[in-house]
């Protein structure tokens, strides 16, 4: 049988590059990430808010030609809950009530709108841009009132809080809050609690308030020096109480507190510690007792941030380990 030159052609071609390519396949390329470099970040426009970018797989910065074995790729630090337990329940500070959600805000948008059509109090307004509901104007004791809620990206990633508000016109026209002891808030969020806890766990996600997502209050970052810390969207106050709820769920024993220069005193006893700090020590092998301040510094009144310092320099390499587990039980 004859066979033309050009197929000839083609089946040599394909036995020489089959054969090249068997000898690059074969060969060991598990550490060719070690030869790259890095690259200029990418820059973006400083009109639009960005989210921070972590680098969990940084490349080691090194002269000498790397190995395989001196080397070892770091696991990356366990920065937020995966929210998987779809726990919902009611915080109070002061005054201020808020509900707290295991699931984005996209998704927590429908069930609340739910809430407002099949509620006694009517819905005059919605606006997914902003997380806001507004039921009908209700009158109380002889005056105009309206209740508003407002959704918002939660502390934690993929968690939400509902926020409510009872407000009455005054003198000058303009709504303001009304009293503790008079308002309907407490009483309404129960009621939407109660709703929530009864909804499907695995409801449907809103695509008109996909926007709500973005704002996380809580974002562990790193400086160019290496340093760790947490910046939080919140007030102090909120802040505080947030961390002292993170150290308690967390199992970290707190010995003592200064909320006047805002600090709190930890110490690790590997014979007595539980939870993040048993594991901690089994992870640390040589790690005894260790003393760590956890400091919460308001920039404004809207912003803090939380750092890690610890007494000796066997506690430093665990300052990102113990940020990292307050930054997980943040809610």
């Amino acid at each position: 049988m004859k066979v033309s030159l050009g197929k000839k052609y083609f089946f040599s071609t394909t036995v020489v590059l089959t054969l090249c390519s068997c000898g690059w396949i074969l060969e060991d390329h598990r550490y060719d990430y070690l030869k790259e470099r890095q690259s200029e970040p990418i820059k973006s426009s400083s009109e639009e808010s960005t989210r921070p970018i972590v680098d969990y797989y940084p490349i080691p910065n090194a002269a000498e030609n790397l190995v395989g074995d001196s080397y070892e790729i770091p696991l990356p630090a366990q920065v937020f809950s995966s929210g998987a337990t779809n726990e919902i329940r009611m915080h109070k500070l002061g005054e201020i009530r808020w509900l707290y959600v295991e699931a984005l805000p996209s998704s927590v948008w429908p069930l609340m709108k739910d809430f407002w059509a099949l509620s006694n109090f009517g819905l005059s307004y919605e606006d997914p841009n902003t997380g806001i509901f507004e039921s009908d104007e209700l009158l109380v004791s002889s005056k105009q009132t309206k209740l508003q809620m407002k959704i918002e990206h939660g502390i934690r990633q993929a968690s939400s809080e509902i926020f409510l508000s009872h407000l009455i016109k005054d003198d000058d026209d303009n709504w303001v809050r009304v009293n503790m002891e008079d308002n309907l808030e407490d009483s309404v969020l129960r009621t939407a609690l109660e709703f929530l806890s009864e909804a499907p766990s695995s409801g449907g996600t809103s695509l008109v308030a996909l926007n709500l997502n973005v704002g996380q209050k809580a974002v562990l970052k790193q400086l160019e020096d290496g340093s760790n810390f947490i910046e939080m969207n919140l007030e102090f106050p909120r802040a505080w109480a947030a961390v002292d709820r993170a150290l308690k769920e967390a199992m970290i024993t707190v010995n003592d507190l200064d909320r006047t220069e805002g600090v709190f005193f930890v110490t690790f006893a590997q014979e007595e510690e539980q939870g993040f700090a048993k594991r901690l020590f089994k992870r640390g092998g040589n790690a005894s007792n260790e003393d760590f301040k956890i400091y919460i510094k308001e920039l404004d009144q809207n912003k803090c941030t939380v750092t890690v310092d610890s007494a000796s320099e066997e506690g430093e390499i665990l300052e990102r380990d113990v940020l990292s587990e307050i930054n997980q039980s943040l809610s």
